[in-house]
This record gives C-alpha cells, structure tokens and sequence, in this order.
C-alpha cells in the first residue's frame, strides 16, 4: 500500500539551491531506469522549466546485465524524446572477473564513465533514496566497517565545486526520502518506469536486507530506519573531523611527488598508524586494503631495517619502500 502523495519537489529543489549553480553549468540526471531515477528526471524536467540559465544532459549506459535492457534502453529514450529532454544512451560493456562482484564492476564502469560523458563542473544527479542508505549502512556493517564505511552514502560530494570549476558533483537530492514516497510521486505523475525483477533475488545480499531484514526491524521498530540515518550522519562527522586532522599531519610528511616518510608516522599510536596509512593510501587515489593487508603494510613498512626491501600488494595496487625510508605507492598493469 503506497503512502498519502507527498510533492518531492521543495526536497529536489532545496539539495539544488545549496549548490549555488554557475549559469551554463551542466545538470544530469544519471538513469537506471527505476522509480527513483525517473523521479529525479521528472523533478529536474519541472526545475528545468524555471530553470532556463542551465544545461541540461540524462544518460543512461546499458550494461546488458538483463535480456529486456535493449527494451528498457528504448523506453528511456522514448520516454526523454517525449520530454524533449536532451539524451545520451550507450552500451557500456563491463568486463567480469573472478572474485568482483557484477554489480560492483558495473558500478565502477557506470561511474567512470559518465564522468567521462559530461562537461567540467557537472552536477550529477543519482536517484539513492532513505532506503537505500538503510541498506549501504548494514552492509557495511556487516563487512565490518569503520566511520568512513558507516557513514554511508553523503548527499552531495564536491559540494564546493562552485569555487573550483572543473570538478563535478555527485548529488543525491532523495536521500532522505523513502522509497515508498518515491513511488507514490512515481503513479501520482504516471512516470514509466522499469521494474527490474533481479531486484527480488534475495540470493544478492542489498535485496536480501531490502526484503528479509530491514521491513522486519523497521516492523518491529519503527524508527530504526530514523536511528540508522543519524549514525551514518554521526561517522560522516567524525570520519570528516578525523580527515582534517590526519591530512595537516600527512601534509607535513609527504613529499611533492606524494611519497610518504616512514620515520614520523613510525613514532606515532598503532591505532595513529593505521589511520595515518589509510589516510595517506585515500590521498594517493588508492582503493583501500583490508584490514589484515594494512596491519601486513603498518609492520613490514615501518618496523622493518634498510636490509629488507619490503612490498606489500593488493587488488591493482602494491606498496613499496626507499632506501631513504619513503613509502611509495605504485598501480600494477
């Protein structure tokens, strides 16, 4: 049962109006297909509408996941043609390997290249709504996250954009609307949208927690979902706090060329340690080891003599140590 109809429009319009858009500034809404994306395209429809001082983009890249996607690509273009909403739709084939996940290759892929598609300085906007965030917290409770994982998804990323030109942003106008209302503003304004049944293979564990687990405590507790929102809220805070702090110190102990010296993070807490490396590796653009990688990476790197030439490796990347006691990190071909 759909709640009362709720307008999602003052939410759309309050996330853009924080922005403090440049006239000419590309706005994109990125389209799955789903409900929400298509609420997003239909919000900025009517925003465009009052809007005229902007440029305006959807994209929707088909990664074939699914054997009707030709069909739903061709439903998302009818449906912007009829918008008169300019479009790009492509195939973007994602390749799989054992060990990574399809949904997180495809990610990956989308990301890269939309940002590829778009003009500097782009606002994307992403359809993840409230419950969405519900399950990005539990999962990454589950894998044992700390502050920066549990804080989940943020509204906006790059959010000072408007002072630096050329780098985009991501915003996620709905992530405090629930996906129910997001359906009643769906049948309330007749959107097509595609209803993707992979969505219901509670075998992929985000649809199991959206079936099994999150209605059940949200049943039981009503405000769970309310809890949940405010601690990711709460590690977004402190995983911020904790990034100022950490990036004075590594400023200081990192070389132009973005090496890092071991001797002054050596002197520091383990628990110090740990963060400083994690902080340094998020800096240098590197996809974060797990646990066990970093605590091999803190020992080998800083308590080990000028006898040993250690290299620690994980996923596309490897570490490595000067004999002037310098960490550097590589990406392996």
């Amino acid at each position: 049962m759909l709640p009362s109809y709720r307008d999602l429009y003052s939410d759309f319009n309050a996330a853009l109006t924080q922005l403090a858009l440049r006239p000419q500034q590309q706005i994109v809404a990125c389209l799955g297909g789903g409900a929400d994306s298509q609420t997003i395209l239909d919000l900025l429809d009517r925003w465009r509408s009052e809007h005229p001082q902007f440029r305006y983009l959807a994209i929707h890249l088909d990664h074939h996941f699914h054997p009707d996607s030709e069909a739903w690509a061709s439903g998302l273009v009818a449906d912007c043609a009829r918008r008169q909403f300019p479009m790009h739709c492509e195939t973007l084939p994602v390749p799989l390997g054992a060990r990574v996940s399809k949904e997180a290759a495809g990610r990956d892929a989308r990301y890269q290249r939309l940002s590829e598609l778009v003009e500097p300085g782009a606002v994307m906007l992403l359809g993840q709504h409230r419950n969405d965030q519900i399950e990005t917290f539990l999962l990454q409770l589950k894998r044992g996250a700390g502050p920066k994982g549990l804080a989940a998804m943020a509204q906006c990323i790059t959010a000072d954009a408007a002072e630096r030109p050329g780098e985009q942003v991501w915003l996620r106008p709905l992530i405090g609307v629930s996906k129910a209302e997001i359906y009643a503003y769906a049948h309330q304004h007749q959107l097509f949208w595609i209803e993707d049944d992979t969505n219901y293979d509670t075998s992929i564990d985000r649809n199991f927690l959206r079936h099994e687990i999150v209605t059940r405590l949200e049943q039981r507790w009503p405000h769970f979902g309310d809890a949940v929102l405010r601690s990711a809220q709460l590690c977004a805070e402190q995983q911020q706090v904790l990034d100022e702090l950490l990036g004075a110190q590594l400023a200081q102990w990192t070389r132009s060329d973005g090496a890092l010296a071991v001797e002054p993070v050596a002197r520091q807490s383990v628990v110090t340690q740990r963060a400083l490396l994690r902080a340094w590796l998020q800096q240098q653009g590197a996809r974060m080891p797990s646990y066990a990688q970093l605590e091999q990476l803190r020992v080998q790197m800083l308590h080990t003599g000028n006898d040993r030439q250690p290299q620690v490796a994980w996923g596309n990347h490897y570490v490595s140590r000067t004999r002037e006691r310098f960490l550097q990190l590589h990406q392996r071909v």
